[in-house]
């Protein structure tokens, strides 16, 4: 018949696993964040190569049009002026003015042509990774909100498993809880596990003789692992669970 210790130290056990389960996966979470906008800063840096040059020229075409505005204002002012003027020498320096404002915006707007050209050859491309950028950016949103509310769940199940392992260590004797917490500080989650077949469950290491027979012997005594020190008790192979992902050989794993 089984140890009542041991009875209340497996389901401890089972709760303290589920709570090491969901911490583990939350501790994933800030990753898996960072992977998803890791995706779209690389979206966003392409398309800040066309972009960025794009809006140059466009920043260019601006300034080139107000300098271009305030040319055709010259013009306009001095062949008004042209026409009000009663002496030669002040006809000439008017018609100078208006002919070196003239040139000035020829050559802007072949300036603002050429860059508006070159904008036409870069607007196939810059569409193209807006629109990708878009749907990364989007896909990165609606991943986001479901890791975060993933983590927001995990947290409320974490925090009902605290309490519920906090109700059964009242339950149990203070000296064997003290041993079990040593345990689980040290990793080794969950800190009782079964034998199976003469194999620790939560190390993989085989019991030597003695110490499995006298586990079959004296069923109702609570045991260690002589490898890794967890609380052990028998069980047979066909009730046995798989042995857990997470536990590792006793020469992995740090003192208790």
């Amino acid at each position: 018949m089984m140890n009542e210790a041991v009875r209340k130290l497996m389901e401890l056990g089972q709760a303290d696993l589920r709570a090491f389960e969901i911490n583990s996966r939350l501790r994933r979470i800030p990753e898996r964040l960072a992977e998803a906008r890791r995706q779209l800063e690389a979206e966003e840096t392409l398309l800040n190569e066309v972009q960025g040059p794009w809006q140059q020229l466009e920043n260019e075409v601006l300034d080139k049009e107000s300098t271009s505005r305030v040319a055709l204002e010259t013009i306009e002012k001095f062949e008004a002026h042209m026409k009000q003027v009663t002496n030669q020498k002040e006809y000439t320096a008017a018609r100078k003015q208006v002919d070196e404002a003239r040139r000035l915006n020829t050559r802007l707007q072949d300036e603002i042509l050429e860059r508006r050209m070159k904008q036409e050859e870069l607007s196939p491309q810059l569409k193209e990774r807006r629109e990708r950028a878009q749907r990364v950016r989007e896909s990165f949103q609606a991943e986001e909100k479901v890791i975060l509310s993933e983590k927001s769940l995990l947290e409320s199940d974490v925090a009902g498993l605290n309490a519920e392992i906090k109700d059964r260590l009242m339950g149990i004797d203070s000296g064997l809880v003290a041993r079990y917490q040593r345990l689980i500080k040290a990793g080794r989650v969950p800190a009782i596990v079964p034998v199976v077949a003469s194999t620790c469950h939560g190390c993989r290491m085989t019991l030597p003789p003695q110490a499995y027979n006298i586990l079959l012997s004296r069923v109702e005594d609570l045991h260690t692992c002589p490898a890794c020190n967890r609380f052990i008790y028998h069980q047979a192979p066909e009730e046995a669970p798989p042995p857990m992902e997470n536990s590792k050989p006793a020469s992995e794993v740090g003192a208790g």
